[in-house]
């Protein structure tokens, strides 16, 4: 099928909006659904559209969520969009409730050793198997999603109230770019306006920062401010987040050589190698490259939605020596002294984020404020229970689940869903991800359950990286999700 050009309807036109769907039999051109080619998908498809009409006259007044529709009534509004071709509706509706990412690309180059994604480094797509969703296919998924957007008027999607979704699980945001047939890359300034045209989604921007030598990645980084901070980009990203934490590899390993950051001098230049050791080399370049991300996002300081992840461990977690509370309260130190720097030298030359002295002072209480919000929350999952385990060898699988109690909730969660194939049976809503090739999988933070579901995209039948931790023997069925939704009441 030809999808038309989708045409978003502003809020703030919302009661215009209403008004169009009333004085129309049709709030879609019958040409623009592909049909089977049978009477009855016709019928059916007409039948769902006078209903989702009716639906977006009562949302005017009191809006209600796609899973909270009357779902039988609604079967076939997504007839002739490709994406959805082999699903039902119910289907469709349980793939949205709590969509939380479409890993469009997979991989990540920090390799932080607390990465509850497990994150393996990026691998180029070679035979079948892919690590990024082609271009095409990406402009595919977005206006198939836009199309159903537009029959339901409503975003399909529900998560925690909010309209947000990630476009990626375990990559850096910097990394994020795809390729189409051409060659051209198109970074995620592009693939945020394309994602949020069509289907009106909120995204989120993580980074852990970037090699301020690679002159690709700091010009995209200053691009990415710019178009952050453009009031035509105000509400495509929920929030922009900069990680800082004591579990990078080069910081991690500069301690293993032996350095003591009790000893760092923000004054001696990371080129002057002949002055120091490998270690102390390793964490320079550690510190300097959080100083220079901090540098490039200092126009966002101020910026409702920009905010700081730190994430050590408490300091009583004797066995997590260098990952604690005081070991990031070190290293945040050692950051703004040479972010100090940075702000000087600016001043001194092209004045590029600094035009008086006073802002130094005034940028470097700002951030000091937003890298004290660290959060020692963490979860056994990924690499981080790797390292625990390392650290505490003693520890058992029942100590373990009783030091962090979520592993027995969300354990009998699932042993729950096991036992009764039923979702009503458990006391948690999974979070679902769609990986690069349209399957969709359920997440708790500590499994990947995977799903009979797979979007009709190109890419279906190719392999993608493995999720960690490794998805469980057992499998959501399509029998299952049907029966997650119960027959509601006419409206």
């Amino acid at each position: 099928m030809q999808i038309r050009n989708i045409t978003l309807i502003p809020e703030q036109n919302r009661h215009q909006t209403v008004l169009k769907y009333c004085s129309c039999k049709n709030s879609l051109p019958y040409d623009s659904v592909n049909f089977s080619g049978k009477s009855e998908d016709n019928e059916q498809y007409l039948n769902a559209q006078k209903y989702a009409n009716k639906m977006k006259v009562l949302n005017f007044f009191m809006e209600k969520n796609f899973q909270d529709y009357n779902l039988e009534k609604l079967e076939g509004i997504q007839n002739g969009i490709k994406i959805f071709e082999g699903m039902n509706i119910k289907e469709i509706a349980f793939l949205f409730e709590n969509l939380h990412t479409i890993a469009i690309k997979r991989g990540c180059s920090n390799q932080c050793l607390h990465c509850y994604a497990g994150a393996l480094p990026p691998e180029k797509d070679h035979d079948n198997y892919i690590s990024r969703m082609p271009y095409e296919t990406f402009i595919e998924l977005t206006k198939g999603i836009g199309e159903i957007r537009e029959r339901l008027g409503i975003n399909p999607a529900k998560y925690k109230g909010e309209h947000y979704t990630d476009l990626y699980y375990d990559a850096d945001c910097m990394e994020i770019s795809l390729f189409d047939k051409e060659g051209r890359e198109h970074d995620l300034t592009d693939l945020t306006d394309i994602y949020y045209k069509a289907t009106n989604y909120q995204s989120i921007f993580d980074t852990a920062g970037w090699n301020p030598k690679n002159s690709k990645m700091q010009k995209r980084a200053e691009k990415y401010v710019n178009y952050f901070l453009s009031m035509d980009n105000e509400d495509k990203f929920f929030q922009i987040n900069l990680s800082i934490s004591p579990f990078n590899p080069a910081y991690a390993r500069a301690l293993e050589l032996g350095y003591n950051p009790v000893n760092y001098s923000a004054t001696t230049s990371v080129e002057n190698q002949n002055s120091y050791d490998k270690g102390e080399q390793l964490y320079k370049i550690y510190i300097n490259r959080i100083a220079n991300m901090l540098y490039t996002f200092t126009p966002m300081l101020g910026e409702d939605n920009f905010n700081i992840i730190a994430r050590p461990v408490e300091n009583w977690e004797t066995n997590m020596k260098n990952f604690t509370i005081n070991d990031y309260k070190l290293i945040k130190k050692h950051v703004l002294d040479t972010l100090y720097l940075k702000y000087l030298d600016d001043l001194n030359t092209e004045q590029k984020y600094i035009q008086f002295q006073s802002q130094i002072k005034n940028n470097i209480m700002r951030y000091s404020d937003l890298m004290d919000n660290y959060d020692t929350d963490l979860i056994p999952a990924g690499r981080f229970k790797t390292l625990y385990l390392k650290r505490n060898p003693d520890i058992n699988e029942k100590e373990l689940e009783n030091k962090f109690e979520e592993i027995t909730y969300y354990k009998n969660s699932f042993e729950n869903l096991k036992k009764y194939k039923n979702f009503k049976n458990t006391k948690m809503k999974y979070f679902k991800i769609i990986d690069a090739n349209g399957r969709l999988h359920l997440y708790d933070g500590f499994r990947f359950i995977p799903t009979e579901l797979q979007l009709n995209i190109e890419t279906k039948d190719k392999i993608t990286p493995a999720f960690s931790p490794k998805s469980e023997d057992f499998i959501i069925t399509k029998e299952m999700i049907n029966k997650n939704y119960a027959k509601k009441k006419s409206r």
